[in-house]
């Protein structure tokens, strides 16, 4: 028994010293390394979010944070950053509905850190499942199609709309409706592709912003025919005899350009003419527009009288003619002469045959301007002017018009046979003149002693 009495005294003056020597050194740590508590700002991560849902509440995830309060050896808690959290909320097994709290767990890895419960500790989410339904699809067709003409039934493709989004939003959905004008226009199959509106339970209308539709449009046929004892027909116009010489019948028109007809059905679908009667241009200049009747065939009536105008629009036959004219000098100084060449020109004119015809040729002139210009040679553009009348240029030849001015000098005074000076013309009395013969357009050559530019 001493035996035994005195190994466990031996044991707890042993485990009395560990004791003591572990009280020493966290005495000693936690002077070199204190105990430091802070806090920081997590993210929180939502998991275990079932298939088939959506997350109304919180609108933005990633926004959600919560406050984590931590402590630890200073030299372990001034390194750590919200990276070292995980905060997270498990949705796997939270209710439908608004308001439902779930909690937040927060977790770290380093071992010697110690976690206060987050705050909040909880988040309220609203979790919605996502459903598909089938809206149906009407059709509200209004106005009427012209007289002689039917609407058969509409077709709507797809009759049915998928919406998919949450149970809320989608079991409200009633019906989608389409609205279809028809008019005057409108005498053949119509096809349009309007956008539907939805309408809720209660008949008014619903926003369907977030929920996904399989169809944004729907295509929608309304055949339309004539009817059995009316016809559409096109007018044309009947035109006899020809217009003045010089002109021709550029186009006709007629207003309305077509008509409804009836008649007997068999007869309705042979093949037939509508036309006015017969509108004579004979001599005519001028386009004009009149009042007319229809020529319609035997058993065919209108099926409404109104006024037909029918136009002829008339316009003369164009054409060019060629002007030679002479070149007019105009603002030559008065102590000076000109030499032009060529002295003709060659004008094309474009225009109304008519107005050709009848346009003397002294009503196109040519001229150069001279205003201004000294001794010497010039290759000028001439300036062609022609009457106001529907007419163009077409070209004029030469393009550019050589001319050479000058000065000219006193005739010198005749002499006797043997060289003497003749009283009968005294000196500087006599006429000016132009050397013609001293000049030549290829290669100018004045004569010193005769020209004195």
């Amino acid at each position: 028994m001493k035996s035994l009495k005195s190994s466990l005294a031996d044991l707890m003056a042993l485990l009395l010293s560990l004791l003591l020597a572990l009280v020493i050194w966290v005495n000693a740590q936690q002077t070199d390394d204190p105990i430091l508590r802070r806090a920081l700002q997590v993210p929180v991560e939502f998991i275990g979010v079932p298939e088939n849902v959506r997350i109304i509440e919180p609108a933005n995830l990633n926004n959600v944070a919560v406050v984590v309060v931590f402590q630890g050896p200073t030299s372990v808690v001034d390194t750590m950053t919200p990276a070292d959290f995980i905060a997270t909320v498990d949705l796997s097994q939270t209710p439908y509905g608004q308001g439902q709290l779930a909690p937040v767990e927060v977790r770290t890895g380093r071992a010697q850190i110690a976690l206060d419960p987050p705050a909040p500790d909880q988040i309220s989410v609203h979790l919605e499942p996502l459903i598909s339904k089938e809206v149906p699809v009407a059709l509200d067709l209004r106005g009427t199609v012209p007289r002689g003409y039917t609407a058969g039934e509409a077709l709507l493709e797809p009759g049915f709309i998928t919406v998919r989004g949450i149970e809320s939003d989608v079991n409200r959905l009633a019906l989608a409706r389409v609205t279809v004008f028809l008019g005057n226009e409108d005498t053949q199959t119509k096809v349009s592709s309007p956008q539907p509106i939805f309408y809720d339970q209660q008949g008014r209308v619903a926003g369907v912003s977030n929920l996904e539709l399989s169809q944004n449009q729907v295509t929608v046929t309304v055949p339309i025919q004539e009817s059995a004892d009316f016809a559409n027909r096109v007018i044309s116009v009947n035109i006899v005899g020809e217009p003045a010489p010089g002109y021709r019948v550029l186009n006709t028109s007629v207003d309305p350009p077509s008509v409804l007809v009836t008649g007997r059905p068999s007869q309705l679908e042979q093949p037939f003419r509508v036309q006015t009667e017969p509108i004579d241009v004979t001599g005519l200049t001028e386009s004009f527009s009149t009042r007319v009747s229809l020529v319609l065939p035997t058993g065919i009536t209108l099926d409404e009288v109104q006024e037909i105008v029918a136009t002829v629009e008339i316009e003369p036959f164009s054409s060019t003619k060629v002007f030679n004219r002479p070149i007019e000098v105009l603002g030559l100084a008065s102590d000076l002469q000109a030499l032009i060449q060529p002295e003709t020109a060659r004008v094309v004119l474009f225009g109304p045959l008519p107005v050709l015809d009848a346009m003397p040729e002294q009503e196109v002139e040519v001229t150069v301007d001279l205003f201004g210009l000294r001794p010497g040679v010039y290759e000028l553009e001439p300036t062609v002017t022609i009457p106001n009348r529907g007419l163009e240029i077409r070209s004029v030849q030469p393009a550019l018009i050589t001319v050479i001015i000058a000065r000219p000098t006193p005739m010198p005074p005749p002499t006797d046979t043997v060289g003497r000076k003749s009283t009968a013309v005294p000196p500087g009395d006599g006429p000016m003149y132009w050397q013609r013969s001293f000049l030549t357009l290829s290669d100018v050559t004045l004569s010193p002693c005769q020209v004195y530019l």
